[in-house]
């Protein structure tokens, strides 16, 4: 009786003895008919395992600020750091704090991760199944040993617990195993190369910033300047107009100038604040930190000096976007190695072990361990339409690589071009300061002297004020061209400079 559900199930596969076919065929009836005890229970803790779980609030991911608050919602401003940051020190500062260089980082841990998933298949799997099953049947129909129907009696209540444990080992998959782990290095590959690209990114973010810093700084200077010349030129005028040198237009265009040179201070003033806080989120602080910067040696190097051909070489070799383009190449010939290794028959060893009674520690036992081979015959070409997908996404990946290296070249290209245009345009900036400094002296005296009108002396100031501002704008330019280009070969690295 212990062993009688053993021939209660027809055979139904000629690839193994009838008496294992019947165990196995009586052990999924077993499990199956418990399976939905399991599957309640499961609905049933589900709602408790997700109740204590606090939604995401946006609360959570504002940077921490160090903003105090006082009395009647008074606020400090957050204190400044001890030192001005070199243009180095913001770099570090960025890579530690910025989100997109975590997000990154993460990316990698995760793709690491998955390359400990395609390994997992190199080992055996182990599958525990417990079950527990009730039945209980009135006036069920069956046929006779004459094959005549008729209705049974009664069946009393029989609990049957069963525990299976089930061992697959897989021998041979015709290099699939192989080809899903090869494929989860090269996307391990990917992710490097988009921590590197991010890197990068953030690098020449601050680098913009920090330059467009000191552009705000410097153009506000120029701005104070050119206050105090207009503030001059106004005094000027007026001792003129007492002395009577100069008609009353004089003193009125001098002090409309002066307040245009104030209007031009107070812009140049709200650009210096943005620029602040563009840095400072560049560098991924709080906006409102207070952050002091020290400019960099004010050095220039003619793009002459630059071995272009070498240069296009040296980006093909380090831009980040390229590694991952290879490794996406990589990642698509795993995956059609992987779609070719289906067209071959898996070997497994498969072994279980079952206990199956009325009992909880059942006395009925049976093995079954063997060596196995699986081929599935027909799957509506599956197998045919995976290995010509996946041929494609590497002709596709081919074709973005090949296109790839052609916008690195250009990308190389257009920056040698923009650096040799700012650097020309600095030198001609210093000599048009140096023309317009000049002309504002010679006007300044000959208005004195009473050789020159106001006209020509505002003219003159306005000159050299727009001459100063712009090469105040070049120079940064160029820096920021120079930066770019760094860029544009792979070598703006995150700790440099």
């Amino acid at each position: 009786m212990k062993n009688e559900w053993l021939s209660s199930f027809p055979c139904s596969s000629l690839a193994i003895p009838h008496s294992h076919h019947a165990f196995i065929s009586s052990s999924l009836h077993r499990v199956l008919a418990s399976s939905h005890l399991i599957v309640m229970a499961s609905l049933l803790l589900l709602p408790l395992g997700c109740s204590a779980e606090r939604p995401p609030r946006i609360e959570d991911y504002v940077p921490r600020s160090a903003i105090v608050q006082r009395d009647a919602g008074e606020a400090s401003a957050m204190p400044a750091l001890s030192e001005p940051l070199a243009l180095d020190a913001c770099v570090r500062i960025a890579l530690d704090n910025n989100p997109v260089q975590r997000a990154a980082r993460e990316g990698v841990a995760a793709a690491q991760h998955a390359i400990g998933e395609a390994r997992s298949a190199y080992y055996p799997r182990i599958d525990g199944i417990v079950g527990f099953s009730r039945l209980e049947a009135h006036n069920l129909l069956q046929l006779d040993s004459a094959g005549i129907p008729g209705f049974t009696g009664d069946i009393s209540p029989r609990n049957s617990y069963i525990f299976v444990g089930i061992l697959t080992y897989t021998l041979y998959d015709f290099g699939n195993r192989r080809a899903q782990l090869k494929a989860a290095m090269a996307r391990r590959g990917v992710a490097e190369g988009e921590l590197l690209r991010a890197r990068q990114d953030i690098a020449l973010n601050v680098y913009r910033a920090f330059y467009a810093l000191q552009v705000a700084q410097e153009a506000r200077a120029v701005a104070q300047k050119s206050v105090e010349r207009a503030a001059d030129n106004a005094m000027l005028a007026r001792e003129r107009r007492i002395l009577g040198a100069a008609p009353e237009i004089d003193v009125l265009r001098a002090e409309v100038d002066l307040a245009q040179a104030r209007l031009d201070l107070v812009r140049a003033t709200s650009q210096l604040r943005t620029a602040r806080g563009n840095l400072n989120t560049a560098m991924g602080l709080p906006v409102e930190m207070a952050v002091d910067v020290r400019p960099p040696p004010d050095r220039l190097v003619s793009p002459e000096t630059i071995d272009l051909p070498a240069a296009l070489e040296q980006a093909v070799h380090l831009r980040p976007e390229l590694m991952s383009s290879l490794n996406r190449v990589d990642e698509a010939r795993r995956s059609v190695a992987a779609a070719r290794s289906a067209f071959g028959p898996r070997i497994s060893l498969d072994a279980v072990y079952l206990q199956q009674g009325e009992h909880l520690f059942p006395e009925g036992q049976a093995w079954l361990y063997g060596v196995f081979a699986s081929y599935p015959l027909f799957e509506g070409l599956l197998k045919v339409r995976r290995l010509s997908r996946t041929k494609a996404e590497l002709a596709q990946a081919e074709a973005n690589t090949a296109g790839a290296v052609l916008q690195v070249r250009s990308d190389v290209w257009l920056a040698h071009s923009r650096l040799s245009e700012a650097y020309e345009v600095v030198n001609a900036a210093d000599v048009l300061v140096q023309r317009a400094e000049e002309s504002y002296r010679t006007v300044r005296e000959r208005y004195r002297n009473e050789a020159a009108i106001v006209n020509e002396l505002l003219d003159a100031q306005t000159a050299l004020a727009r001459a100063e501002a712009s090469a105040v704008q070049a120079r940064w330019q160029y820096r920021t061209a120079e930066a770019e280009f760094r860029r544009a070969v792979g070598t703006l690295a995150g700790n440099d400079e």
